[in-house]
């Protein structure tokens, strides 16, 4: 569990998706939050549920809860990259091009 917990604050610190989310401190147990700076959480969560199958928890407009205690360590960068894509879906829908 510790290393999972390591590996996914090696990619939230990556800074490869501060345009998205920050996330709130948590240690190795078994869920984390982001907190959602451009969409709102219940519609990403059942947007990326709906076309990626990926299952997260809404918790209010902007935080999204994520289990990385089920997620193989190998699939934790996936699992980050899929949600980052979700929340890219939600703003093209909001903001369509002109």
């Amino acid at each position: 569990m510790k290393s999972r917990a390591n590996r996914v604050k090696d990619i939230l610190d990556s800074g490869r998706y501060d345009d998205a989310w920050d996330y709130y401190p948590f240690n190795s147990g078994y869920f984390m939050c982001l907190k959602l700076k451009t969409v709102d959480a219940e519609a990403l969560r059942t947007h990326i549920l709906d076309k990626y199958g990926v299952g997260t928890i809404a918790l209010g407009e902007t935080d999204l809860r994520v289990a990385f205690s089920c997620t193989e360590e190998s699939s934790i960068d996936d699992l980050f990259a899929i949600i980052y894509q979700g929340v890219k879906d939600l703003e093209k829908v909001a903001s369509p091009a002109k």
